[in-house]
Formats: C-alpha cells, structure tokens, sequence
C-alpha cells in the first residue's frame, strides 16, 4: 500500500472512531433507561472499530517501520507500545463496566465513560501528532 494510501486509512479510521465516540458522548446525558440501549450500539461499534485501527497500525504502519531496523524503529515500537496500551485500557473499561455493573451504579459508570473517552481522544491526538512525522516507506 502506497504511503499516502496508508495516511489517508488512518485519518479516516481515526475519524471515525472520534464520530462514534461524538455520537455517543449526548447519551450520557441521559438517563439510564433511555441512554443504555444506544450506548451498548455505540459501545460495539466502538470496540470494532478500535480493534481494526489497532490491527492497521501495527500491520501498516509500525511493524514495517520496526523491521526496517532504522531511522523512526524506536519511534514506531513506542506508538506500537501505547497504542497496545490503550487497547487494553479500553478492554479493561468494558470488562469492569458490563450491563449490569453500568445499571448498577450510572453516575459512576457516567463518569468513568466520560473519561474513557477523553483518554482515547487524547492518546489518539499524540499518536496522529508523531504519525505525521514517521517516515513510512
């Protein structure tokens, strides 16, 4: 795949994860009965959609940087290691926040979601930051 072919897939997988998350961040101003339905819709979209970016930046853009051994390697496995990170940050939010543990307690599920989505917002603008710079072929 052509550099710029490469750019162009992760500005638009990035864009839309940051649609979704956009979309999802109002019914959080909800209430639980009305507001959960759509964030379990949201929360699914969200989960495919960051497995499949996760997917493409190692297979396009950091693994073949780190097997070239030179020039941006170090950059390539520290993005490799934070975007990695911030899966499993994600994993562990749905895995502590399941239905139940969501209707169970809604504030703090609000805010933790809340959080959740700043800390993707802001992992993935440092990322795109330093992505813009690697070299990719």
């Amino acid at each position: 795949m052509e550099p710029e072919n490469v750019l162009r897939e992760y500005h638009d997988r990035r864009r839309a994860i940051l649609s979704i998350l956009d979309i999802a961040r109002p019914d959080l101003n909800r209430s639980l009965p009305h507001a959960w339905p759509e964030l379990e819709v949201h929360r699914q979209k969200l989960t495919d959609a960051m497995q499949a970016f996760q997917r493409f930046k190692h297979d396009k853009i950091f693994d073949p940087i780190i097997a070239r051994g030179q020039g941006d390697k170090v950059i390539a496995a520290e993005l490799k290691a934070d975007c990695v990170m911030l899966g499993a940050q994600y994993d562990a939010f749905r895995r502590k926040w399941t239905s139940a543990g969501a209707k169970a307690s809604w504030p703090e599920y609000r805010l933790s979601a809340i959080s959740m989505m700043t800390t993707i917002r802001k992992s993935f603008a440092e990322q795109d930051a330093i992505v813009r710079t690697l070299k990719l072929k």
